[in-house]
């Protein structure tokens, strides 16, 4: 496959400012971990440190259920475990109906603590773990996917609650990436998602602590290509930005799995049916589901098209080489996230960004928060 994303043959997502999934809160600026590149600026010396009120926490949740139509709450920080509330907001969340995502680095996800948050309701963790956070969990030389893998088994052990990675990506060496990618596809029946975050220099201050060398822009194109190559998939689904409506801000890709066997993918076509149908039912787009299993059944009404059929007839082929193994089909979502960047002097953010986030009454765009504190008018309107 080219480096070239063909935007012509997937499906613009349709989410907005005032009808988006996913509903963005930080808790808590306190870290254990000072991660190059944070957009919370946590890697700089002596950052602010500040565990939000409970009651603008949860007013904050009400906002966004108002205005944005959330179906998710995705909580961030810092990192939201050293959030003494914390319990009670993803409880006041759960209340409102809503899916419940945290974003963490996992120092503290024990297997209890996972347990805990999953008898309560959380839907879904995303788990950041690179070989630059000096983590009290890994010793420098250890391969990060030791650690993965840990957190695999942990929620292999507990069930019921969904698995996400989150990592970034620099430049173009794609080795890391590709023992995570291999990582994924062996354990696709605990893990639903994997986020890659180019890395974008857009702090105000630099980070002294870290060579920043070391990091550098990723080529968009390049990486999608290496990941459709590497998961025999297409990007389905995409948000443009606001400023070059043909650049794409966040990039989907859903392979789908028997076993650890890429049998197919949901294009453009199937992506754009599953999110109309919740729509439908829900009033609301979608952004996360409790599980990644797919009936194959349900795709028989789509087997008129291309893909569908030889995704039918590729799973078919599968559960022959594996009689009497009655394991359903997954699906994983990966996911591009390539933050905003500057046209003409002016911030060209995410179209319909879905991680909006208050600050003084005011929308704006969570990676850039930083820069809003520090004075400059950047909302998301």
């Amino acid at each position: 496959m080219e480096n070239k994303i063909d935007l012509e043959q997937m499906y613009r997502l349709p989410w907005t400012n005032e009808d988006n999934p996913n509903g963005w809160i930080e808790v808590t600026t306190f870290c254990q971990l000072k991660c190059p590149g944070c957009y919370r600026g946590l890697a700089e010396e002596d950052p602010e440190r500040l565990h939000e009120d409970l009651e603008k926490m949860k007013s904050e949740i009400d906002f966004l259920i108002e205005n944005r139509n959330i179906q998710t709450l995705s909580i961030a920080g810092g990192e939201p475990l050293l959030y003494p509330k914390l319990k009670e907001i993803v409880e006041y969340a759960v209340s409102k109906k809503l899916k419940v995502k945290i974003f963490t680095n996992g120092v503290l996800l024990t297997e209890n603590k996972l347990i805990e948050f999953k008898d309560i309701g959380v839907t879904e963790f995303v788990v950041h773990v690179d070989k630059y956070q000096n983590r009290p969990d890994m010793k420098n030389d250890d391969d990060p996917n030791k650690l993965r893998l840990k957190f695999c088994e942990k929620f292999r052990k507990v069930g019921g609650i969904n698995l996400g990675f989150i990592l970034p990506v620099s430049g173009d060496d794609y080795s890391d990436l590709l023992d995570a990618i291999n990582l994924c596809k062996k354990n696709t029946d605990v893990v639903n998602l994997l986020v890659l975050s180019p890395y974008k220099d857009i702090l105000l201050n630099e980070d002294k602590t870290f060579d920043k060398s070391k990091l550098k822009n990723p080529n968009i194109p390049k990486l999608s290509s290496f990941l459709s190559k590497e998961f025999k998939s297409k990007p389905c689904a995409f948000l443009g930005k606001i400023h070059s409506k043909d650049q794409p801000s966040w990039i989907f890709m859903v392979p789908v799995f028997y076993k650890d066997k890429v049998v197919g993918y949901l294009d453009s076509f199937l992506y754009r049916k599953f999110q109309e149908r919740y729509k439908k039912k829900k009033g609301k787009y979608t952004i996360l589901i409790k599980g990644n299993n797919i009936n194959a059944k349900s795709l028989l009404p789509f087997a008129f098209k291309k893909n569908v059929s030889e995704l039918l007839l590729n799973y078919r082929k599968a559960r022959k080489e594996d009689p009497g193994n009655e394991e359903s089909l997954k699906y994983q979502v990966i996911l591009i996230i390539d933050g905003p960047d500057k046209v003409d002097g002016k911030w060209n953010l995410c179209d319909g960004c879905p991680d909006a986030m208050l600050h003084n009454g005011k929308l704006v765009p969570s990676c850039l928060l930083e820069r809003v504190k520090a004075g400059e008018e950047i909302l998301v309107k």
